[in-house]
């Protein structure tokens, strides 16, 4: 069934460009399992040893050694060796998940070393090849760019290709767009494409430790006017989320959320919406979503592909989107009769796929961003030489927006 919750509702799809408690015991028993399970790339590092400057060398911190703290050293300027790459003067990077498995050696890719990590980068083009020039790029240009193959944004420039690189306007903030792209573009695929979300329409966002799924609040409420309902780790998260637009905002618990799914559903004149095969397969989706408040998931929490959007029909009446985190099971569990597995989000598969979509939702969400619709949310910013204490603070699920390492100030502390 197609028909929505509300009885009166706009039917026209809106033009995006247009757009102007987990109990504490359980949650201290995740988090304290988790910091257990850490590698000493999370212990703290007291001091760092920073080299001092070398001419015709620029900084960088390197991954010398998996599961070790990285190194600042000093390296060698990146060179366009191609016509479709440019090189940045790097601002700001955005450190993430997916860093981190790279430092332990449990990214989906292998890694060789040494490396720079960094795949989400926020600066002004220093240098630009033949290609980049034809699409109407300059030196002097602010970008963003979405590195997720090359990486090497933790240094003073990097290099990436013209197809992971947009344009920002020159009155953005190259710190809040560097907390854009993944996320908000992640976020956006899923409520756009996978779930035809229109006006208006509930939405469950099942944010848990924040993330792809904050940004996916922030578009639901903002962009597409949608009722979202969203479901965090804590009280003081739920605050956050309702701060992003949410109607209703609550910490986790099993019974609660049943209880709010029935009175925003009656609300709208949907009864039993936890009756029959729909209710029960409603259950089982809503089980699969909240797995994250469980204590069996660690390096699962921290990659990039685990944000999925499914469509759950209520009842003749109206459907509900589910959107989040779901974790991935170490074993399958295909077989498993009446099991419920989204199909997660996965950028770089998505740009394969659909490359002109995936470099649309790029321009959109900074469309967004300059019109005022979105805010990225940033939980930690801090220098260069400060990377590792940054590494920890994702490790250790003590940020619940984005981590920023600031490029132009590498002896800066928490400036947050």
């Amino acid at each position: 069934m197609s028909t929505k919750i509300f009885s009166i509702l706009t039917k026209s799809r809106p033009v995006l460009k247009q757009a102007t408690s987990v109990t504490l015991t359980r949650i201290d028993k995740f988090h304290n399992n988790f910091a257990i399970r850490q590698k000493s790339t999370d212990e703290p590092v007291a001091t760092i040893k920073v080299p001092e400057p070398e001419a015709g060398k620029m900084q960088a911190a390197v991954l010398n050694e998996f599961s070790k703290p990285l190194a600042i050293e000093n390296v060698k300027y990146p060179r366009i060796k191609n016509e479709n790459e440019v090189i940045i003067d790097v601002h700001y990077c955005a450190l993430n998940g997916p860093d981190v498995l790279q430092m332990r050696n449990e990214y989906t890719s292998n890694s060789s070393l040494p490396k720079i990590l960094g795949y989400e980068v926020a600066g002004k083009l220093l240098q630009i090849g033949e290609e980049a020039k034809a699409k109407g790029f300059k030196v002097g240009d602010k970008v963003v760019a979405l590195n997720k193959i090359r990486s090497g944004g933790l240094a003073e420039q990097c290099t990436a290709e013209v197809t992971d690189i947009w344009k920002v306007q020159s009155t953005a903030k190259l710190l809040d767009s560097v907390c854009i792209l993944e996320n908000y573009m992640t976020a956006l695929i899923g409520l756009e494409k996978q779930a035809n979300l229109e006006e208006n329409e509930m939405v469950l966002a099942n944010v848990g430790l924040g993330g792809v799924a904050l940004a996916a609040v922030d578009i639901a409420a903002n962009v597409f006017r949608a009722q979202v309902i969203g479901v965090s780790v804590s009280e003081e998260k739920a605050a956050h989320v309702r701060e992003k637009g949410a109607f209703a905002s609550l910490a986790f618990n099993d019974k609660k959320l049943v209880k709010k799914i029935e009175e925003f559903a009656a609300e709208r004149g949907i009864k039993g919406v936890f009756e029959g095969s729909e209710g029960q397969k409603l259950k089982l989706t809503l089980d699969c979503f909240t797995k994250v408040y469980g204590d069996n998931f660690s390096s699962n929490i921290l990659r990039d592909d685990n944000f999925s959007v499914l469509v759950q029909h209520l009842s003749r009446e109206g459907r509900l989107i589910i959107a989040g985190f779901v974790p991935k099971e170490e074993e399958s569990h295909d077989e498993k009769k009446g099991s419920v597995i989204p199909s997660a989000i996965n950028l770089n598969q998505f740009k394969t796929e659909n490359f002109e979509a995936y470099r649309e939702a790029g321009q959109d969400v900074l469309q967004y961003y300059d019109e005022g619709l979105i805010k990225p949310s940033y939980s930690f910013i801090t220098g260069l030489y400060n990377v590792n204490e940054a590494v920890g603070c994702i490790s250790n699920l003590k940020c619940f927006g984005k981590v920023i390492i600031n490029l132009k100030k590498p002896s800066s502390m928490n400036e947050k």
